[in-house]
This record gives structure tokens, C-alpha cells and sequence, in this order.
């Protein structure tokens, strides 16, 4: 039990973020942003880096809701709800930490999709047969693989709890895909 409260550190700021990214797109907030491909439209081998799906927008949600719910998930457990310690940095640098965890996030997607691209899997999709199974996997932890990166210098988790980590990621991830076809934003799970 106290294993799973001090992943909320990680997880609280992930669900939010996902959460807020969820309203962005139901509500096509921020629409300068969404037509702000990441890679500016570049190609590599002919083919798109990264596509027009990794945009300027999602990275700005994600990393801002990250940072925002991670300084009030520390003012929360500064006051009123103490949870157990999953790293100190955490506690003590909360904005370090959100910003850590959301630009972790996003440059843990940027190296699976500039792979789909190149192997000729374009955005939103998974690819077909073995290539497609491993797509599937790398899509459901490659966010996670970049926090635990980003995270590093401050918090060398267990291999337990990374074990632990992986094995929510891959129920969780398309638990939320599933969401977002339910209310439109996506035309298949996975």
C-alpha cells in the first residue's frame, strides 16, 4: 500500500495532464497551438519527423498541467494530506519536479513517433502483425520511459517500482484511449 501512495507522485500529475489534454481536444482550446506541429513540417528520408499529431499544443498542456498539479499535489501534502515520500526533490521543488515530469513525458513520445514515421506508420496508428504489436507496447510506456530519464538525477526508483509502473501503464494507457474513443477523439483504442 505505501508503494502505491508514493506513486502518486507520478501518477496525479500524469492522470491531470491527461485529463486537461482530454478538455483541450474535446474543446479545440488553443487552436493557434494545434496546427504547431513540433517538427515544423520537417522531413527526414522524405517522410515527416514526427508528424502533424506531436503538436506545440499538447506539449504546452501537458507540461504546464504537469508542473501546475505537481506544485499542488506538494501544497496539499505540505498542509493537510502527507503522503508517503517517493522522492524528496518532489516535496521540495514541486515546479522542478512537474516541469521534470512533463518535459520527461513528451521526449519520451518524440523518439516512437519519429520511429512510426520512418517505418511508414502514420500518427494515431499502430502498424500491423509483430511491428504492430511492438508499436503497441512502446506507445503505452514511451511517456514513462522520458519521466524516468528526466527524473533521474532525483529519484533512481527501485526495480520494483518501476516494474510496478509498467505494469499500470500498460492497463492504464488504453484505459484512457478507450475514453477518448468514447467521446470522439480517437477512432480506435490502441
Amino acid at each position: 500500500m505505501m508503494l502505491l501512495l508514493q506513486l502518486l507522485w507520478l501518477a496525479i500529475p500524469v492522470i491531470a495532464s491527461g485529463l486537461v489534454h482530454l478538455v483541450v481536444l474535446k474543446l479545440d482550446l488553443l487552436p493557434g497551438l494545434r496546427v504547431q506541429p513540433i517538427d515544423g513540417g520537417a522531413t527526414f528520408r522524405g517522410k515527416r519527423v514526427l508528424g502533424d499529431n506531436k503538436t506545440w499544443r499538447g506539449a504546452l498542456v501537458t507540461i504546464t498541467t504537469m508542473t501546475i498539479t505537481a506544485w499542488v499535489l506538494a501544497q496539499v501534502h505540505a498542509c493537510c494530506w502527507h503522503l508517503p515520500t517517493l522522492a524528496p526533490f518532489a516535496e521540495t521543488h514541486p515546479v522542478a519536479w512537474g516541469l521534470l515530469l512533463g518535459c520527461g513525458y513528451i521526449a519520451g513520445e518524440l523518439p516512437n513517433s519519429f520511429v512510426k514515421r520512418q517505418i511508414g506508420i502514420g500518427p494515431g496508428k499502430g502498424g500491423e502483425g509483430i511491428t504492430g504489436g511492438i508499436c503497441w507496447v512502446v506507445d503505452q510506456l514511451d511517456g514513462l520511459a522520458g519521466m524516468l530519464l528526466f527524473t533521474w538525477p532525483v529519484l533512481q526508483p527501485p526495480l520494483a517500482l518501476v516494474l510496478l509502473l509498467v505494469a499500470i501503464m500498460l492497463v492504464a494507457h488504453p484505459i484512457g484511449a478507450w475514453i477518448m474513443v468514447l467521446v470522439g477523439l480517437k477512432d480506435r483504442i490502441g
